[in-house]
């Protein structure tokens, strides 16, 4: 395996820009790691990175060595995990993504349940935001991502969409004056949680209050509202776009969630979105499957 090896230091250095940097990410010397790629470089014939007054670079020959190297470590990880699911053990790790405007209490939900069945499947989650969507699917951080309109390329496909509304948490017993859901002038002047800044649901709550000339009290901008609506003593109201069972949380908070009726917040997408080129672990598949089943089952709901 020490193609592969080779491989992994090649991609570590390319995405840290140093090599002193992928030295202590590799846990290994950067003289050692210097010597493996001059001597990598001296077997293929052409220099791979080029060294620079701070840190290195990919070479042009270097950027096409990196491409080749990055598929075949995303092969070789599939080949594990389809050799690991011939054997029944369902081993491996499930990387995820998802946007800072959804909850996780869903995903945290559907990975117990999937490690129920399969204990030897581990899971990673991280919040990403819009614009590192791609790069982190291309340069295989995660497996998939979990993204309320995610900006398209080509380099991503949508593998699911679910169509979802924009809902406000309202303490229980709070009246809505309107029967088809709740008006952005009907909060003024209460006390608001509001989604993070770069988030596209609050990009479109801001263009939303732009354009109906209103401001909305902000107490508190955050990812997730619920531990917050938890631990507040005094009533507030958020702004979420609810997954399955996440109705359940809120109710158990005292609070309720309405669908937001004007019209200038329109109905919008939460997709399942995966590189278009990758190759996706076995394990990875399996649990999209989880998701999808699990949307579908609440899909006049949300």
């Amino acid at each position: 395996m020490r193609h592969l090896q080779s491989f992994k230091y090649v991609k570590a250095i390319a995405e840290t820009g140093s090599i002193r940097g992928a030295a202590e990410n590799l846990a290994i010397s950067p003289s050692a790691l210097n010597r493996h790629i001059q001597s990598l470089e001296l077997d293929l014939g052409i220099q791979i990175f080029d060294r620079l007054t701070k840190g290195v670079r990919l070479s042009i020959e270097g950027e096409l060595f990196y491409q080749f190297a990055h598929r075949q470590l995303i092969g070789f990880d599939k080949l594990k995990s389809q050799i690991s699911d011939i054997k029944g053990l369902r081993t491996g790790m499930v990387r995820i993504g998802i946007s800072a405007d959804l909850g996780q209490s869903f995903l945290h939900q559907q990975i117990a349940s999937y490690q129920a069945d399969h204990s030897h499947v581990s899971f990673c989650l991280h919040v990403v935001q819009q614009d590192q969507l791609e790069l982190a699917l291309e340069r295989n951080q995660i497996d998939f991502a979990l993204f309320y309109q995610p900006i398209l390329t080509k380099n991503l496909q949508v593998i699911h969409a679910c169509e979802t509304k924009i809902h406000a948490a309202l303490p229980n017993g709070a009246p809505i004056r309107n029967k088809n859901g709740l008006m952005l002038y009907d909060l003024i002047d209460h006390a608001i949680i509001k989604p993070e800044h770069h988030t596209e649901l609050r990009k479109k709550l801001d263009a939303a209050c732009e354009k109906l000339g209103i401001d909305l009290y902000e107490k508190l901008e955050c990812a997730d509202p619920l531990p917050h609506l938890a631990a507040c003593m005094t009533s507030r109201i958020a702004f979420c776009l609810p997954l399955p069972d996440e109705q359940q949380a809120y109710n158990r908070l005292g609070y309720k969630l309405v669908p937001i009726a004007s019209s200038e917040l329109t109905t919008g997408y939460i997709n399942i979105v995966a590189s278009t080129h990758n190759l996706m672990p076995l394990a990875a598949q399996k649990f999209i499957e989880q998701i999808i089943a699990a949307l579908e089952e609440q899909k006049g709901w949300i």
